[in-house]
């Protein structure tokens, strides 16, 4: 019903991830558009004019049962370009073959204090720990000579950005920032780390190195990208996510028109 009625209000109907916190900031003030929210395993999704996926799974969903729809009514990674931005280390370590390395942590066996242990595979810096005495490498033992564990130095600085875009053939078609305001002292924003303070800004900085790597790395869709800037002014990215940003909520009704046209023109 709610299809038919779209049709005839002439709404493009859009299906968002199922994601109740993002789905009710999004429906709150999504103009122009007739929202559907489901996992994108639980519905047919030829019905709906336009698929913008907000979670790796329905990422990986499209691409492996429904990869036709990729430039149709989605733009997504490949299956090969997820792998490698959701391991942080292989990322971190593919950047720097690509001749990206002065932009990513340094990475090693030993660093001085402060240093992050961070879990290569994971979210919202579940898992992720700054080391900041022998004390704390003792407790962190096991995970320090784990596998699923890199070590990275720790980035100076309280404030910290989010660059969302969405990227299509090369090409940044659609950017906004987020910068984040922590209390003095190390930190891995996250779950446990929450900003204290947010601003908005309509244009990412050095966007133009984003594009770059991007591709570089043949990145294709929407994404979100970690990074602090330094002192001397530089850029040290954290991770690029391969997926929706939490805030680029606050950005929908200038995101979704620029991905459907990116769409519509693939």
């Amino acid at each position: 019903m709610r299809l038919a009625a779209a049709r005839l209000r002439r709404e493009t109907s859009v299906l968002f991830s199922r994601k109740d916190d993002w789905n009710e900031q999004i429906a709150g003030v999504l103009t122009g558009y007739t929202p559907f929210c489901y996992a994108f395993s639980q519905v047919k999704l030829s019905q709906f004019e336009l698929l913008f996926p907000m979670t790796v799974p329905d990422q990986r969903y499209l691409n492996r049962h429904a990869r036709y729809l990729h430039g149709s009514k989605a733009i997504v990674p490949s299956e090969d370009v997820l792998d490698l931005c959701e391991d942080k280390m292989a990322w971190s370590m593919r950047l720097a073959e690509l001749g990206f390395g002065e932009c990513v942590p340094a990475s090693g066996v030993r660093m001085d204090y402060p240093y992050v242990l961070k879990k290569r595979v994971s979210a919202y810096g579940d898992g992720t720990a700054v080391i900041q005495n022998a004390e704390q490498e003792r407790e962190f033992e096991s995970l320090l000579r784990a596998d699923t564990h890199f070590v990275q130095e720790y980035v100076e600085g309280e404030t910290e950005y989010a660059a969302h875009a969405i990227v299509v053939k090369g090409e940044i078609v659609f950017s906004r920032a987020c910068k984040y305001y922590f209390p003095t002292g190390p930190y891995v924003k996250g779950r446990a780390h929450r900003a204290i303070h947010r601003e908005t800004f309509e244009c990412a900085p050095h966007l133009d190195l984003f594009a770059e790597i991007l591709r570089a790395i043949n990145y294709e869709g929407i994404c979100c990208i970690d990074f602090k800037i330094t002192c001397d002014g530089g850029v040290k990215i954290f991770e690029i996510n391969p997926r929706f940003g939490a805030t680029m909520a606050l950005f929908i009704n200038d995101a979704l028109p620029a991905y459907e046209q990116a769409v519509r023109g693939y």
